[in-house]
């Protein structure tokens, strides 16, 4: 029988950094109307409002999706603490 071996500090490292890369996706948001303040020509504007209004759906994409592994992620590391706590306590009874 071989053993599992689980790194939750790795788990949990993990998860806080796709919070953090999460945040920043959501704050993007702010620097689109400086960026169509300062684009004069309005063919150039325009296009530069289309690029934006695509850059909102994707990133909002990307964040549900960092959301989604991220919760997926604690529930990983959540599982095999329990489990590990389960274990234990079943080791230490007999």
């Amino acid at each position: 029988m071989s053993d599992l071996i689980v790194d939750l500090q790795l788990l949990t490292t993990s998860a806080k950094q796709l919070k953090e890369i999460q945040t920043e996706f959501r704050d993007l948001g702010a620097w689109k109307d400086d960026i169509k303040s300062v684009v004069g020509a309005p063919e150039l504007k325009e296009a530069m409002t289309d690029f934006i209004d695509n850059w909102d759906q994707n990133r909002k994409r990307l964040i549900d999706s960092l959301e989604t592994v991220g919760k997926m992620v604690s529930g990983t590391r959540d599982a095999f603490e329990g489990l590990d706590d389960e274990l234990s306590k079943v080791g230490k009874k007999k």
